[in-house]
């Protein structure tokens, strides 16, 4: 069925090289004993998903040896996905406000954690009630500069490691304020990768690399059929007919 599938799933990968804005993700997967990677890519209509014993740019330069040149990839900041050619980053703001909130409770008498938070909900509150054009996105940034302005030599290193981040990934916090069809999340990524997980708690490990190329590949055709309203079961059918042909 793995070869069976080859057809459709390299449709998958197609659409996923054409798409204006692509989303990614990644979670380990025991294979026989061994750390291994699965990684998503997806989009609104598709869903293309591999396995790689590596959680860096070797994986992804197997599947995108070019990047992907003409998207904007939304994901977290796994520096890998940052090595990617690509049409530009939006970074995931949901793990940002998860990393803030902790940030703001592990010390209430500072106030930089609290006013990142404030400006992070209000950039997705504005996009959320406004027209792109209709953004101050320039009164944006320039409230975030002043916070990465700010002295937090006297704070936990993680705060100053979180700064330092930002004031890396500036570029890659607002594009979502700049480009429409552009999420301000990575969320769509994190349910593809949702059952990934799941399957792996039940069954404990794949036993072979075929194997699990064999599931990555049905399981992208199922996903990608149900983006499209599909049903997932007579994709199936399908490849199973192209087994007996």
């Amino acid at each position: 069925m793995r070869r069976q599938s080859q057809a459709d799933y390299r449709d998958i990968h197609r659409k996923i090289e054409r798409s204006v804005v692509v989303g990614a993700d990644e979670t380990g997967e025991n294979l026989n004993g061994k750390l291994h990677w699965m990684w998503t890519f997806q989009n609104e209509l598709a869903t293309y998903i591999f396995q790689h014993p590596s959680r860096g740019k070797a994986a992804i330069d197997s599947r995108f040896p070019q990047g992907l040149p003409e998207s904007i990839l939304v994901s977290d900041r796994h520096s890998s996905y940052f090595n990617m050619n690509t049409g530009g980053h939006q970074i995931c703001l949901a793990h940002l406000l998860r990393e803030l909130i902790y940030l703001d409770e592990l010390d209430p008498v500072q106030n930089w954690s609290s006013e990142m938070l404030e400006l992070l909900r209000d950039s997705i509150h504005q996009r959320k009630n406004h027209q792109l054009a209709e953004i101050d996105v320039g009164k944006i940034k320039k409230r975030f500069r002043k916070l990465m302005e700010q002295d937090l030599s006297t704070l936990d290193k993680k705060f100053q490691s979180l700064q330092k981040s930002l004031i890396k990934h500036e570029c890659h916090l607002f594009q979502f304020l700049e480009h429409a069809g552009v999420p301000y999340d990575n969320n769509a990524s994190e349910r593809s990768i949702r059952p990934l997980k799941v399957k792996q708690k039940v069954s404990g490990m794949f036993k072979s690399d075929q194997g699990a190329d064999a599931f990555c590949r049905l399981h992208s055709i199922v996903e990608t059929a149900k983006k499209n309203r599909q049903d997932p079961f007579l994709a199936m059918i399908a490849v199973a007919e192209n087994i007996a042909q």
